[in-house]
């Protein structure tokens, strides 16, 4: 979105979304599927919104498997593991790798 107004209000009903539970998510989506609000009213905006949002939780689990990889990482390096193993395991380069043996 390159509008930067637009884009804050798509991201804080993303934060607001992934604070739901799953079950109020479910909930969430099976209104806005129920609703001809979606369709009739809503429409492109809806569409938008989800697209958004559908993205943003993408996102969040692209950089929570990173997270989890370089926390994998780092415990094979406490243990002397070499980096070429280690690199193979977690996915990360040997670079990556390299500078997280550094901190």
């Amino acid at each position: 979105e390159p509008d930067p107004n637009k884009r804050i209000k798509y991201i804080d009903f993303i934060a607001q979304y992934a604070r739901l539970s799953e079950a109020e998510q479910a909930r969430y989506e099976e209104c806005i599927e129920q609703s001809s609000y979606k369709e009739d009213i809503m429409g492109p905006v809806q569409q938008a919104i989800e697209n958004s949002l559908r993205q943003g939780i993408q996102q969040g689990r692209e950089e929570g498997l990173q997270e989890k990889a370089i926390e994998m990482a780092k415990a094979l390096l406490s243990k002397g593991m070499n980096i070429s193993d280690i690199s193979e395991i977690s996915g990360l380069s040997e670079e990556e790798i390299r500078r997280l043996s550094l901190h």
